[in-house]
């Protein structure tokens, strides 16, 4: 099949639970293309916020809208329509912003008629939005009972007294110790409506960590299906199989047990050992045959023994490290026992020397060679030899494989499969009888065409019996097992089946075929599959019969399936998705990155949307928009205008030439689309992907009415699965870029010109392959064109804390990226073009990029599109991307395009054989120290937080205030204020709603109270100053006088000799930033103050600390968002306060956002960010007295975990060791990451 190989997109972590939707999506092919509902997350958020509608297919969104609103606000309406019509489907989706709203709502409205209609609505719960079709009308029962933490002095009345505001309770539990009767600090509480239990979980205090608990029936019904034996190790089902008494170890027969039928049925269930097992019988052996399970056994006495049954991966040693997690494990043992026979049922066995043959059926145009390569795939296939007989359109193979199971493998992977594009292969087991029948049949001429053949193969349509037997995976009596109706056979009826969760398709098979004529069984997703009958009677019984019943404890729904599902292309989909089920790891990868296009193109969607770039095409490759942070628009932006630099380069470069761009892993890029007429009307574009991913692509072209006037293809060429189609001007080729033969052909095919500047583009994509791949297609691009430019946009850096999120991000999604550790720098990554055979290459990273390409006004623009305060995550994402070009070119056209890039970006790298060079000759000197961070211990999580402020009270507790954090899984502004004992680590939180969220303000203690200016909420809303308590916990707002300039980002220090607060700089607004000094007595009142006209320039993000009489300033990020590594120094003691830059000899490493401690004499920097490849601040030593400086590296690790140095705080514990609390932060579309409490001693640094 087809040899896929590895491409790019950056994928959003917005969409990261999304992406295995979004994985089986890209198999489907053109059903696909129209997406009937938007999944961004596998739960909605928060979960239970979303309806679920039966509605008259007259109703209108307006309607829907009006009536529904009433109960909250309302963020989105989706209507189910038909994808042809565009008629409603009588199908809604709402989501509530509040669960409480969508629980009310269902409450209210269900059952009701709105008018002018006259059919009732049907309301339900959507618990998440995977389950898509999957609705259960029981859901809201989910949201009735809630789980809190209480302190342990609670009690059921105290619990009553506070939740019942919210409504009517039927009952608390609050979880004992079963010894001691002590309150463990846990409770559940049921309501008696999910409304009452969700605005419960919304408007209580947070310190009850609220969370809907499952109904105590339905766990107590899960835990019973936990106990029973799994067959996932063999069939990947994630439902439980039909029960065994374990009592009696008696063995119940699998659902095609006495069976001839040959397709795929559940493993049976090996018996329980119904006698003592001794040292002896452990150690008996016996011969392993390839099927067998590995069991081990935990030899105690007799009634504390457990037999365990596991995968052939696992050994003794796996085991015995496992279960010793708990206590007082005295021994493991393998016990080796023969499970041929028991399972031979599930490999489909046939009898004696016939079960490792197949019977192919194909077209006429199919050759033995073909078959051969094909089934070849299969490991260990020992002959493939035609049938020869006499038939009009079909030819006929058998297949032999060394053993039963490789063929079993073939079977299942390549029955219907589509093999050239259009046709089915039939796979079938070998039967003497049959192949005989054939034979003579054919020999007889009665058998000329396709159905007759297929009916002789097939002679399995009439029924085998009609009397019921209980079978332990259904609840309700079935008929005997029935035949199966002809693969061919026209389909009548197709079934829609919705199980509740996941369920092993053979389960479903056997169960449908019980009542006759089916023809198939096809799994769409885990929780969605159709069923095909050849007869509409048997089909309405069966839908009459196990609607609403269970298949392996799990509840099935049933509706009749749309005509468009019996269609051919829907069937190829069905039939890829679960052939991509079964691929080899390294074709799931392949898999996996093709899916990155799809979140990909909707990241870009929603970036142009908002105005960041204009892109009249994008929209036409999407079926809904999305939303993105801003991080990740400003992300996909910096992408879009790189690639756009590239193309207008290269126009200039070769202006009124004719020329050709290749765009490698295009996905539904869109380029070609926006280009001018003009360079249209000189440029071949090629753009070259999966032929999965081209087929959508292309498929997509054709129905949509603004891209198909512009691209009518004129001819097609394919090859096996690959293909290529043209107009000449644009072509689209689906063929795996690593099969350079397929590639050549194809391209010649589309006649490309070896000898034209061609420009070929990798955005995100020769990062996923491995090395030697990678190398490979640089070296073809080498080989094939004469005059050529790369262009290469990528990740770097994956060894900072940004960069191992990043790396872990892809690795998660299945794509990990291959080549960043092997070309981790720019200088790496440009030496390596050259050495390649580029004669000359450079690179940019984004930062630069962006600060020296785009212009003064275009930033302005970005600025006003949306709120934006991410700029430590921003420019963390645009110094690990670079945009990198290798030139083989005339000399002249190299000089050409590198001094034009010189000019535009400034601060580039570039190389020529193997000389690297930089622009940028800012490389300080950083030592190595032998330094580790070390976890702080604390008795509960402790401020996992960051933007925030801690400081040191009474010299035993530190307090820290505010800050973005995660709370129940959710990040957000904190309204919690930690305190910590660092004398026992315990931890006190303290609710203080009269504060409020808080973020990137500053504190000061003065006597008993605790000053906090400024800072935050949202990006549009600004905080006054206020005072908190520290005995009482009262807080009073303070200058309140508009006057005073409100800010965030801004600094502060106490300076003790002179009783003053001095405040600089911060943000005004989202664009401004200030450089006002305000000074303040100790108690917050505003003192007018004279300060000198030297002083430094508008900034935020620095730093301000105390010494002596002066307040000391460090770094800090400029209006420019540039950083700086000046020091400023203000004299307090003076009438007129005076500012003076102080002189520094050595190295200071710019930054921002970093944390400032002064020890006597000497001023210590930890960290903070700037975007500099090789500058990444660590810890700077300052000596005030002589201006002497020093920077030392630090690691990007504590312990096993990456960290992040920016927007934390530090404590000193004593001098010579900080404690770090909280930073961090998003980054980019990978995911958050903020530090745990850490401590670092650096007493060896002092002298």
């Amino acid at each position: 099949m087809m040899n896929n190989r590895n491409r790019s997109r950056d994928v959003s972590s917005e969409d990261s639970n999304r992406s295995s939707h979004k994985q089986t999506s890209s198999q489907n092919k053109r059903q696909q293309l129209s997406t009937v509902f938007n999944k961004t997350a596998d739960v909605d958020d928060p979960p239970f916020s979303r309806l679920f509608l039966l509605i008259p297919k007259a109703m209108s969104e307006d309607e829907l809208r009006n009536a529904f609103q009433i109960h909250g606000t309302i963020q989105d309406i989706h209507m189910v329509r038909d994808r042809r019509s565009q008629e409603s489907k009588g199908i809604a989706y709402i989501k509530y912003e509040k669960a409480s709203a969508a629980a009310r709502a269902m409450e209210e409205m269900n059952g009701t008629i709105i008018s002018p209609h006259v059919r009732p609505l049907k309301a339900i719960i959507s618990s998440s939005r995977r389950e898509g079709s999957v609705r259960d009308p029981d859901e809201h029962e989910k949201m009735l009972r809630l789980f809190v933490v209480i302190p342990k002095h609670m009690t059921k009345d105290d619990l009553r007294k506070v939740f019942q505001k919210y409504g009517s309770i039927i009952n608390i539990k609050v979880i004992v110790d079963k010894l001691t009767g002590e309150n463990k600090g846990f409770a559940y509480i049921s309501f008696s409506k999910a409304s009452e239990a969700a605005y419960a979980l919304e408007e209580c205090d947070p310190s009850y960590k609220p969370k809907f608990a499952e109904p105590f029936s339905s766990k107590r019904h899960r835990d019973n299906e936990d106990a029973l034996p799994s067959s996932a190790s063999i069939y990947g089902a994630v439902s439980p199989p039909y029960r065994q008494k374990m009592s009696s170890g008696k063995q119940h027969p699998s659902p095609s047990s006495n069976s001839n039928d040959h397709r795929p049925s559940p493993p049976p269930l090996l018996p329980l050992p119904t006698r003592s097992l001794s040292n002896n019988d452990s150690n008996q052996s016996s011969t392993l045959s390839p099927v067998s399970n590995s069991y081990h056994l935990l030899e105690i006495n007799n009634e504390r023994r457990l037999i365990v049954r596991c995968g052939m991966t696992i050994t003794n040693y796996h085991i015995s490290k496992l279960f010793d997690l708990v206590p007082n494990m005295e021994e493991c043992s393998p016990l080796t026992i023969n499970t041929f026979n028991e399972l031979s049922n599930s490999y489909h066995l046939l009898e004696i020397n016939n079960e490792r043959r197949l019977i192919v059926r194909c077209g006429m145009t199919i050759t033995n060679y073909h078959i051969s390569k094909l089934f070849d795939l299969v490991p260990n296939m020992e002959e493939c030899s035609p049938l020869t007989i006499n038939t009009f359109n079909e030819h006929y193979f058998i297949v032999r494989y060394k053993t039963c199971q490789f063929a079993t493998y073939a079977r299942e992977k390549l029955h219907a499969f589509q093999f050239p594009d259009g046709e089915i292969l039939s796979v079938q087991y070998y039967d003497e009888k049959i192949v005989n029948d054939l034979i003579h049949q054919s020999q007889n001429g009665k058998y000329g065409d396709t159905s007759g053949i297929g009916q002789l193969i097939h002679q399995m349509s009439n029924l085998q019996g009609s009397q019921e037997e209980y079978v332990d995976y259904c609840n309700i009596p079935l008929p005997s097992k029935q035949k199966y109706a002809s693969f061919d056979a026209p389909v009548a009826k197709t079934l829609q089946i919705m199980p509740q969760r996941p369920v092993s398709e053979d389960y479903i098979r056997d169960v449908f075929n019980r009542f006759g004529n089916l023809i198939d069984v096809r799994m769409v997703n885990p929780q969605l599959c159709y069923v095909m009958f050849s007869d509409e009677r048997s089909a309405d019984t069966a839908m009459e019969t196990m609607n609403g019943q269970e298949i392996a404890l799990v509840r099935i729904r049933i509706i009749e399936s749309d005509k468009s599902v019996d269609s051919t292309t829907a069937s190829v989909m069905e039939e890829a998705f679960r052939i991509n089920q079964r691929k080899s790891r390294k074709a799931r990868n392949d898999v996996a990155v093709q899916g990155t296009n799809d979140s990909s193109i909707l990241s870009k969607v929603s970036m142009v949307k908002l105005g960041y770039f204009e892109d009249l095409f994008l929209r036409e490759f999407v079926d809904k928009d999305v939303r993105r942070s801003p991080s990740i628009n400003r992300g996909y932006y910096i992408r879009m205008k790189a690639l756009e630099y590239a193309l207008n380069t290269f126009y200039s470069v070769y202006d009124q030439m004719e020329v050709q761009i290749v765009n490698l892993g295009a996905g539904f890029d869109a380029t070609w689309f926006r280009l001018d007429e003009e360079r249209k009307q000189r440029t071949h574009f090629i753009d070259i992907d999966f032929p999965e991913v081209m087929q959508r692509k292309l498929a997509l072209i054709e129905v949509r009415s603004r891209l198909h006037e512009q691209f009518e293809p004129m001819h097609t060429f394919s090859s096996l699965d690959n293909f290529a189609v043209t107009n000449e001007k644009y072509s689209l080729i689906g063929v795996d870029m690593r099969d350079s033969l397929t590639l050549n052909t194809l391209l010649q095919s589309v006649k490309v010109d070896e000898t034209k500047p061609t420009l070929l583009i990798s955005e995100v994509v020769l990062t996923y392959m491995g090395r030697s791949s990678c190398n490979r297609v640089i070296q073809w691009i080498l080989d094939f064109f004469q005059e050529c430019i790369l262009c290469t946009y990528e990740q770097i850096l994956p060894d900072d804390g940004f960069g191992q999120v990043m790396v872990a991000h892809f690795a998660k999604l299945g794509s990990p990226l291959k080549c960043i550790h092997q070309y981790p720098t720019s200088e790496s990554q440009v030496q390596r073009y050259t050495h390649l055979g580029f004669d000359l290459s450079f690179c940019v990273n984004m930062h630069d990029f962006y600060r020296n390409y785009l212009s003064s006004d275009e930033h302005d623009r970005i600025e006003t599109l949306e709120p934006f305060d991410e700029i430590e995550e921003w420019q963390s994402k645009c110094a690990h991307y670079i945009l990198l070009f290798g030139l083989r070119t005339s000399s002249n056209i190299s000089k050409q395009w590198f001094e034009q890039m010189t000019n535009d970006c400034k601060s580039i790298i570039h190389s020529k054989k193997d000389t690297v060079i930089s622009n940028n000759n800012l490389i300080d000197e950083q030592f190595k120290v032998d330094t580790q961070f070390e976890v702080y211990p604390t008795t509960m999580t402790y401020a996992q937080r960051f933007g925030h402020q801690s400081m040191l009270i009474n010299e035993k507790y530190v307090w820290t205030i505010g800050g973005f954090g995660t709370v129940d899984g959710r990040h957000r502004r904190l309204k919690t204020i930690e305190v910590l004992n660092i004398d026992n680590g315990h931890i006190q939180r303290l609710d203080n709603h009269l504060l409020g969220e808080c973020v990137f303000h500053t504190c000061q203690a003065s006597d008993n109270l605790i000053l906090a200016f400024f800072g935050r909420k949202s990006p549009g809303i600004l905080n006054s100053c206020t005072s908190i308590d520290i005995d009482s916990l009262q807080t009073l707002n303070f200058n309140e006088d508009e006057k005073i300039l409100r800010r965030w980002r801004h600094c502060s220090c106490y300076i003790k000799q002179t009783d003053k607060i001095i405040i600089f700089g911060g943000k005004i607004n989202m664009s401004k930033s200030t450089n006002d000094t305000l000074c303040l007595q100790s108690n917050g009142e505003l003192i007018p103050s004279q300060f000198s006209q030297i002083k430094p320039t508008n900034r935020n993000s620095a730093r301000l600390n105390t010494y002596k009489h002066f307040a000391v300033l460090t770094g800090g990020l400029l209006e420019n968002e540039e950083p700086t590594n000046e020091i400023w120094l203000l004299d307090t003691s003076q009438e007129i306060m005076t500012w003076t830059l102080f002189q520094t000899n050595g190295t200071i490493i710019p930054r921002y956002s970093h944390s400032a401690d002064i020890i006597d004499d000497t001023l210590w920097l930890l960290g903070g960010i700037n975007a500099l490849e090789r500058r990444p601040p660590g810890l700077c030593k300052i000596n005030l007295l002589t201006g002497d400086a020093i920077e030392y590296t630090i690691p990007t690790m504590c312990v096993e975990h990456p960290i992040i140095l920016y927007n934390h705080q530090t404590v000193l514990l004593n001098k010579t060791t900080f404690l770090i609390l909280g930073g961090g932060g998003n980054c980019f579309s990978f995911g958050a990451l903020i530090n745990q409490p850490m401590i670092l001693k650096f007493d060896h640094l002092v002298n």
